[in-house]
């Protein structure tokens, strides 16, 4: 993610919540995320190759009916010659929605699949360490041999059998003889 993709984002988040439409914006965001993210996409908005009226006809399909101010950004963007802003913005405007709305992602790393009920054990868990809503996706990485590893925004919390091994290895490396 780019530090451009950020800025337009978040001018457009605050445009969507002062009009009170930052849940259609974020929708018809998603959508636009999906329609450039498909293959071959990228190279038709971004190719010196493509001519400048055909870029301006799938610039203008994209932006289809979608919301005024989606429709409004993709035209800056084409006009400032900045479309690669567009694969980048979706992950930058969600991430800005949540934390309006005081929410946060987060992801369970486990060796075997996670029930419901830890599942839900560990979310209450993150929102208490965190203090906001969570949302937990589970991710199965089998070389962690036990435990789990949670991801909750930028922080790491590290109960796994993997780091508890490296630590012990640590502190017996460290330990004199």
């Amino acid at each position: 993610m780019t530090l451009l993709s950020k800025r337009y984002a978040t001018a457009l988040h605050r445009l969507a919540m002062a009009s009170g439409a930052a849940d259609a914006v974020g929708t018809d965001v998603a959508a636009l995320h999906r329609d450039v993210t498909a293959p071959g996409a990228k190279a038709l908005l971004t190719s010196p190759d493509v001519k400048e009226a055909e870029r301006t006809a799938v610039l203008g399909k994209l932006g289809q009916g979608r919301h005024a101010l989606v429709q409004n950004l993709i035209g800056v963007l084409h006009h400032r010659r900045r479309l690669e802003v567009l694969f980048d913005l979706h992950p930058e405007y969600h991430a800005l929605a949540l934390a309006q709305r005081g929410e946060v992602e987060g992801v369970v790393e486990t060796p075997h699949a996670l029930g419901e009920g830890e599942l839900l054990n560990l979310t209450k868990l993150a929102s208490e360490l965190s203090g906001k809503k969570v949302t937990l996706t589970q991710e199965l990485r089998p070389d962690l041999l036990g435990g789990v590893r949670l991801r909750v925004g930028n922080t790491l919390y590290d109960g796994s059998m993997q780091a508890a091994l490296q630590q012990l290895e640590q502190k017996l490396m460290q330990a004199s003889i």
